[in-house]
């Protein structure tokens, strides 16, 4: 049987590395705003010239050679402002080919750990500095260091005139200043407000079939009514505060206008200056003012991107996994567990002092009741958890020492809820690879026992399964799981209930693909409540709220934990020498 899959398998992301040239695009940015205002520089000349010259000599000529230059230098700086919108957006594009794959790892690592508050969202953090640097907050940043620049000429043309200015912009900054202070505790609500709402939606939509079924959506959507004022409340707080203060350094700047061209006329009347010089410095200082009035403006996005960059950081800093120098052989023959304690987070230890080896070939069942941490020891396995104390070693090298990538393929997971992914069966059974192995995925999915299965199926290996699965059966999903796990051989296989959702015939698979894996030299772990699921094992670890209370020959667990006392009578002789 053939299959058409891998030419369904989505698009590789192009290298990160190619993206992470931005200095050269940064540099050529700051260069055409240098470009645009230098040619802002054109309006207050021409009126200098106009009013100097063309009306005291009432000469055409020069006015209309003086108007086809101005046209022409209008012309170039619509040019120039239209290429910098553009590789304002571009540069934007560069930083977020950059930063994506990592924000979108980042996002997955934070999801396995307890948060006290909202989580960040990397991605979405990504898309609103990706949003600002697109926009014309940028831009007005970069003509902000020209306002010394315009208010020097100011300064040239007359003094008076200079102070006026220079006194407007101290007032405009001190305005700018306010306005920072006072923003950042309603930015920060704001961006909590849309957190905890995008956090209920994707909760809702995760659970859509329970929520539907119990009759919850009223109260579910009572919940998110709750959650949306929230966010209107903080979007109001916040755009109110950042209107009033655009308003403020609008009206200002208006006035600041008025105040130069009132005092340039006071001084044409006293004889110091031309009327041309009135009215040119009226414009620079206006010109000069106008990136504070933009960034004001714009002061919403700009704290929004800075708070996003500062989330984005942290998080991208917590997930960051230094690769090691030296590669290690993928793992072979044992696995050594000493003294583990794991949990979602760093304060959060759910299992203490678990300690046990396995060698290639064996198979070892977990058991205990519920919350007594089998879950989580699975999780620290596989690194979904990290390792808070002790060791988890691979032929005798701890875990963290391997190439997490290279490892992932040696490890075969089946987790408590499978977890299926929207594309065809054949995509999810060979986990996504580019150019996967079809040789390899017919193995995984016979030795799941699932291929006859998938071949039932209305396109077979090709069939679309849908968000989360959700156009299989429970135990359809829990098979081809199953076969994901055991895609290229790997040779440390976690299985966390695997037989919940199946029947009679599913039990038997799972006992064949187990022993099939011992077989070949993997080292298998099975979570299990279910008899049945550890008939192919050889050790047992018993736990109880977290601890470790027995390890050994399946025969030998099973016996203590069947009989309480005994056991309790061994550990006290242990623990007494």
């Amino acid at each position: 049987m053939t299959t058409n899959w891998k030419r369904s398998k989505a698009t590789a992301t192009p290298p990160a590395g190619r993206a992470g040239a931005g200095a050269g695009p940064l540099a050529a940015f700051v260069l055409v705003s240098l470009l645009a205002n230098l040619i802002m520089l054109v309006g207050p000349i021409f009126m200098l010239q106009v009013y100097d010259r063309v009306l005291p000599s009432r000469s055409l000529p020069t006015l209309w050679a003086l108007l086809l230059l101005v046209v022409a230098l209008y012309g170039v700086y619509a040019l120039i402002e239209t290429l910098r919108a553009r590789m304002a957006a571009r540069f934007a594009s560069l930083v977020d080919a950059r930063l994506s794959p990592r924000a979108f790892e980042a996002g997955l690592k934070g999801k396995l750990q307890v948060h006290d508050t909202v989580p960040a969202d990397p991605v979405r953090d990504l898309d609103s500095i990706r949003q600002f640097l697109s926009s014309s907050g940028p831009a007005a940043l970069l003509d902000l260091p020209w306002m010394p620049i315009y208010l020097a000429t100011v300064f040239l043309l007359h003094p008076m005139l200079g102070s006026v200015t220079l006194g407007g912009a101290a007032v405009m900054s001190g305005l700018l200043v306010v306005n920072e202070l006072s923003s950042r505790r309603p930015s920060r609500e704001l961006a909590a407000a849309t957190a905890r709402r995008q956090v209920q939606s994707d909760d809702a939509r995760a659970s859509a079939e329970s929520v539907v079924a119990m009759g919850m959506l009223p109260a579910i959507t009572r919940r998110w009514e709750a959650a949306s004022a929230e966010l209107s409340r903080a979007q109001q707080q916040a755009g109110d505060r950042n209107g009033l203060y655009s308003s403020l350094t609008r009206a200002f700047r208006f006035l600041l206008q008025a105040g130069v061209l009132a005092t340039g006329a006071w001084l044409v009347i006293s004889g110091d200056i031309s009327g041309g010089i009135m009215v040119a410095t009226s414009i620079i200082s206006s010109r000069a003012l106008a990136p504070v009035e933009q960034i004001v403006g714009q002061w919403r996005g700009f704290v929004g991107a800075r708070q996003a960059w500062q989330r984005l950081r942290g998080a991208l800093r917590a997930a960051h996994a230094t690769l090691p120098a030296v590669q290690l052989p993928a793992p072979r023959h044992s696995l050594t567990v000493r003294q583990l304690s794991t949990g979602p987070g760093a304060r959060t230890r759910l299992v203490e002092g678990i300690s046990f080896d396995l060698a290639a070939g064996e198979a070892m069942g977990i058991l205990g009741l519920s919350g007594s941490g089998k879950s989580s020891v699975a999780r620290a396995l596989v690194g979904a958890w990290p390792v808070l104390q002790g060791s988890v070693r691979l032929d005798g090298s701890e875990r963290g020492h391997f190439d997490p990538h290279q490892l992932g393929r040696s490890v075969g997971y089946l987790p408590q809820q499978v977890e299926l992914f929207a594309g065809t069966v054949a995509q999810n059974i060979a986990r996504f690879t580019a150019g996967g192995d079809e040789a390899a995925l017919f193995a995984a999915a016979r030795g799941a026992q699932v291929h006859e299965l998938i071949a039932a199926l209305p396109e077979g290996y090709n069939t679309q399964i849908g968000e989360r699965g959700a156009a299989l059966s429970a135990g359809q999903r829990q098979r081809i799981g199953l076969a994901r796990a055991l895609y290229g051989e790997p040779f440390l296989l976690v299985l966390d209930e695997p037989n919940s959702n199946l029947d009679s015939e599913g039990d038997a698979a799972l006992t064949g693909a187990v022993r099939a894996a011992k077989a070949r030299g993997a080292v298998v772990i099975i979570v299990a409540h279910r008899p049945a699921a550890i008939a192919a094992v050889d050790k047992l670890l018993y736990l109880r709220n977290g601890r470790q209370q027995a390890f050994g020959p399946k025969d030998d667990v099973l016996r203590q934990i069947t009989r309480p006392a005994p056991v309790v009578r061994n550990l006290v002789a242990v623990a007494n020498g």
